[in-house]
C-alpha cells in the first residue's frame, strides 16, 4: 500500500467546484493583482486569527522578511532564532543585514527560553521563534524575556496556522507573525503565497508598502513609482487569493481530519518512540507529524520498503549550512540529537483508515 508524506490532489468535488468558480469570478472580473478577493481574505485572516490587520504577500518567506524589514531589524543588529528550521528563518533574517544567532531547543523541537537567555547582548533587537511541526513555542516565557531586554518578537508561524494556546491563535502572540500557505501548510494556497498578521498600525502601513516595492501606490486609483523605502515587488495575486477564500471555507474539517490521524498515532503507535505532546488548552497546527528515535535510519529504510513515504526535516540545522557554518556559534546540542533521531511520517485529511491502520501497524512491527 503506498502512503505519500502531503496528497495535494484535489479529491473532493464539492471543493474542486468552488474552487473553479472562484477562479472563474477572478478571470471574469479580470482584476488579477490586489483586487476584492484580497481585500476580503485580509479580512477573514484578520478575524480568524484574532488581530486588526492582515497583509497578503506573496510567500512566507516574504512575509517574514518583510515583518523583519517593518521592524527596522538592519546591519549590526543580531535576531535569535532556532537552528531546527527552514533555512528561510535565518536567511530573512541575514537578508535584512542582520546576524542570526542560533539559539538552542528542548525536546519538544521548539526553541529554548533559557537558551534566548544565554544569547542576548547589546546588539540584540529580536526574538524570532518558529513553532515547529505546528507546535507552539513557550510564547508566554519568550513575552517576558522580551520585554525584560526591550526586544521585538516576530513569530515564524509558517507552519502552524490553526495552533493555539488557551484560545490564542499563533501569530498573535508578537508584534507581527508571518505565515505560509504553500500548498503543504495547514492552510494551503494553490501556489506561494504568505500573510503577515500585526495589530500594530504602523507595523501595517509599512508592510503594506513594502509590499508594493516601497510605494503608496493604491490597485486601480493610483498606481505611483514613487518609492519611500528601497523595496521589491511582493505582492500576493488575486486568483491565489481567491483559492485561499475557499481553503479557509473548508480548514476546519481539514483540521479536524488531520487531527483525527493525529489521535490514532498518539493512541496507538509504540511508546518507544516520542512524539510532541499537545497539553490542555493548546491546539496543534499539524504540518507534519514528527516522531523521534534512536533507531531512525532503520525505521525510515523499513517504512520505505513498506511503500511508506517519509522525510528528514530541517537538514542541516541552519547553523550548519554552508552560508552559516563558519560564522561564529554556540554549540546546540539538544538541535543536533533531535535531528539524529527526528522523522517525519504521514499525517494528512485524505488519509484513509486503512493506510492509517498500515502505518501503525508498520512502525510497531519493526519496533
Amino acid at each position: 500500500m503506498h502512503v505519500p508524506m502531503f496528497d495535494l490532489r484535489v479529491l473532493d468535488q464539492s471543493l474542486k467546484n468552488d474552487l473553479v468558480e472562484a477562479f472563474e469570478r477572478v478571470l471574469s472580473h479580470g482584476i488579477l493583482f490586489m483586487g476584492p478577493e484580497v481585500e476580503e481574505l485580509e479580512s477573514k485572516i484578520a478575524e480568524y486569527i484574532g488581530v486588526k490587520y492582515a497583509v497578503g504577500v506573496s510567500s512566507g518567506s516574504s512575509a517574514l522578511y518583510l515583518a523583519l524589514q517593518a521592524c527596522d531589524i538592519g546591519p549590526s543588529d543580531e535576531v535569535i532564532t532556532t537552528p531546527l528550521t527552514w533555512i528561510i528563518t535565518a536567511n530573512a533574517i541575514a537578508a535584512c543585514g542582520a546576524n542570526p544567532v542560533f539559539a538552542d531547543v528542548r525536546d519538544d523541537f521548539n526553541i529554548d527560553p533559557d537558551s534566548i537567555r544565554e544569547r542576548i547582548t547589546s546588539k540584540t533587537k529580536a526574538i524570532v521563534p518558529m513553532h515547529y511541526a505546528g507546535q507552539m513555542c513557550d510564547m508566554e516565557e519568550i513575552k517576558s524575556i522580551a520585554k525584560e531586554h526591550n526586544l521585538f518578537v516576530i513569530e515564524d508561524a509558517a507552519q502552524s496556522f490553526g495552533a493555539e494556546i488557551n484560545g490564542r491563535k499563533s501569530g498573535s502572540f508578537s508584534i507581527v507573525g508571518a505565515f505560509s500557505m504553500n500548498p503543504m501548510k495547514p492552510l494551503n494556497g494553490y501556489g506561494d503565497v504568505g500573510f503577515t498578521v500585526t495589530d500594530n498600525n504602523e507595523i501595517y502601513e509599512r508592510i503594506k508598502m513594502l509590499r508594493y516595492s516601497g510605494t503608496k501606490s493604491i490597485p486601480g486609483t493610483n498606481v505611483t513609482a514613487d518609492s519611500h523605502e528601497v523595496s521589491l515587488n511582493h505582492k500576493i495575486d488575486n486568483i491565489n487569493a481567491a483559492l485561499l477564500l475557499v481553503s479557509l471555507k473548508y480548514f476546519p474539517e481539514k483540521q479536524k481530519a488531520t487531527n483525527r490521524v493525529a489521535d490514532r498515532y498518539n493512541s496507538e503507535l509504540t511508546n518507544k518512540i516520542k512524539y510532541q505532546n499537545v497539553s490542555k488548552g493548546e491546539v496543534h497546527g499539524r504540518f507534519v507529524y514528527v516522531i523521534a528515535t534512536e533507531r531512525r535510519n532503520a525505521l525510515m529504510q523499513h517504512l520505505t520498503s513498506k511503500d511508506i513515504e517519509t522525510k528528514i526535516m530541517h537538514e542541516p540545522l541552519s547553523n550548519d549550512a554552508h552560508v552559516y557554518k563558519n560564522m561564529e556559534s554556540k554549540p546546540t546540542p539538544m538541535a543536533v540529537e533531535l535531528l539524529r533521531k527526528s522523522l517525519v511520517i504521514p499525517c494528512h485529511d485524505k488519509m484513509s483508515k486503512e493506510q492509517v491502520d498500515y502505518v501503525i501497524n508498520s512502525i510497531n512491527e519493526f519496533f
